[in-house]
C-alpha cells in the first residue's frame, strides 16, 4: 500500500531537478570528445595529454559512485544530491575559466566528483517522489533524459565550436546547474537518515584504489606512452588491493 503521509504533490517538480542534473552529467561526458583537436591546438599540448580532459572525467565518475549511496544513508539524498550539483557547476565554471590544460584536467575531475554523487543519486530521489503506479515512467523518463545528454553533446558540441570558443562547452552548464539547484532546494523533500551509520572507510579505500588501478592500466594501455612495467605495476595493485577487498567484506 501508499504512504498516505508521503506528499507526492512536488513529484514533477523534482523530476524537473533531477532531469537537469542528469542531462548535464551525461552531455558532459560526451560534449568534450569533438573538441580535442582543438584543444591540442589552443592548448598546445600533445593528444595524448589532452585524452586526458575525458578521461578523468570518465574515471572519477566510476569510482565515485559506488560509495556515494551509503553516504547518503548517513547524511541525506537531498544534501549530497544538492552538493554534487553545486560542485559539478562550480566544477564547469573553472573548465571554462581554465588557462592550461592542467587546469582544465584538475576542474573536469571536480566536475565528475559532482556528477558521481548526482549519477548515483538521482534513481532514488525519483522512486521516492512518485508513487509506485507511476514509478515505471518515472524511471523511463529518467533513461529518455540520459539518452538525450549522450545523443546531444557531439551535436551540440559542434555548435558550440563553430561560433564560440571550446570554453562555452562548459560555460552551457551554468545556467541549467544553477536552475537544478534551485528546484532541488525547493522541491526534493528532505528526509533525515537514521543515526549511528558508520562509512566503511577500509572497504571503500580499498576498493577505490583497485578501481583506479585497473582504469589507469586500462587507459595507458589504450592512449600508449607508458612502459610495460608501469602498466603491470598499476595491475598487480589493483588484484592486490581487491583480494584485501573481499577479505574486508
Amino acid at each position: 500500500m501508499e504512504n498516505s503521509e508521503v506528499d507526492y504533490s512536488k513529484k514533477w517538480f523534482v523530476m524537473a531537478a533531477v532531469a537537469c542534473e542528469v542531462f548535464l552529467a551525461t552531455i558532459d561526458g560526451s560534449i568534450v570528445n569533438i573538441a580535442l583537436d582543438t584543444l591540442v591546438s589552443e592548448l598546445h599540448q600533445p593528444l595524448a595529454v589532452v585524452e586526458w580532459v575525458v578521461l578523468a572525467y570518465l574515471l572519477v565518475i566510476s569510482t565515485f559512485m559506488l560509495s556515494v549511496g551509503r553516504l547518503a544513508d548517513m547524511l541525506g539524498k537531498k544534501k549530497l544530491f544538492a552538493a554534487g550539483l553545486a560542485t559539478f557547476t562550480i566544477g564547469s565554471l573553472l573548465c571554462g575559466l581554465s588557462p592550461d590544460i592542467y587546469w582544465l584536467i584538475a576542474s573536469r575531475v571536480i566536475q565528475a566528483v559532482g556528477a558521481s554523487m548526482n549519477m548515483a543519486l538521482s534513481t532514488a530521489i525519483v522512486t521516492e517522489a512518485f508513487p509506485n503506479s507511476e514509478r515505471g515512467k518515472a524511471l523511463g523518463i529518467i533513461g529518455l533524459f540520459v539518452s538525450i545528454g549522450v545523443i546531444a553533446g557531439p551535436t551540440l558540441g559542434g555548435i558550440i565550436l563553430q561560433h564560440l570558443t571550446w570554453h562555452w562547452l562548459f560555460f552551457v552548464n551554468l545556467p541549467i546547474g544553477v536552475i537544478g539547484f534551485i528546484l532541488v532546494l525547493m522541491f526534493v523533500p528532505n528526509r533525515h537518515p537514521g543515526g549511528g551509520q558508520r562509512f566503511d572507510f577500509g572497504g571503500a579505500g580499498t576498493l577505490f584504489i583497485a578501481l583506479v588501478s585497473l582504469l589507469l592500466a586500462l587507459s595507458f594501455l589504450q592512449v600508449g606512452g607508458f612502459s610495460g612495467w608501469v602498466i603491470g605495476a598499476l595491475l598487480l595493485v589493483a588484484v592486490v588491493t581487491l583480494i584485501v577487498f573481499l577479505r574486508l567484506e
